[in-house]
């Protein structure tokens, strides 16, 4: 093969990755900024850091300082998180674009904290 075609070959390969790639980074972080639940959270009434994050179809709620991992399960608008001494924590989506967490039938509301980029 020569020099031209090997050069024209390297140049359209880069162009379709480069193509991919314009392609399929605004496709996945579309994905995550749809999602009401993932994110960074602050709990002003406890001044707790919440963070909810999702691996495919499993979401996982990281709370406090410790960041205690707890499994949760998306219903509908809702997410329910089984606590280890029974009940359930609910999250639910709010109006306004925060969270409305509710545990032993109190309700708080999670605000989203500002991510830098």
């Amino acid at each position: 093969m020569s020099r031209g075609g090997r050069r024209r070959r390297a140049v359209a390969g880069l162009a379709a990755a480069i193509l991919l790639l314009a392609v399929a980074l605004p496709l996945a972080a579309c994905g995550s900024k749809d999602d009401p639940f993932t994110g960074l959270w602050w709990e002003p009434t406890t001044a707790r850091r919440i963070e909810i994050t999702k691996d495919g179809g499993h979401y996982r709620l990281l709370y406090g300082a410790a960041q205690r991992p707890y499994q949760a399960t998306r219903e509908g608008d809702e997410l329910r998180i089984r606590q280890p001494i029974g009940g359930d924590i609910v999250v639910k989506v709010a109006a306004d674009g925060g969270l409305d967490m509710v545990i032993g039938g109190k309700a708080s509301r999670l605000v989203r904290v500002p991510q830098h980029q």
